[in-house]
């Protein structure tokens, strides 16, 4: 994620998309919209 490949700054970059994916189930497959919907609504 980083021009010069910076490991500290990359581990900062993978730490944020981690929290994404686990706050906003950004990593899930969702059957179809009502799934995707109640996920959501979960999530708030």
């Amino acid at each position: 994620m980083t021009e010069e490949n910076h490991c500290y700054v990359n581990a900062i970059a993978e730490r944020v998309n981690g929290i994404l994916k686990d706050e906003f189930y950004l990593d899930q497959t969702f059957e179809n919209l009502a799934h995707a919907k109640e996920s959501f609504k979960k999530c708030n």
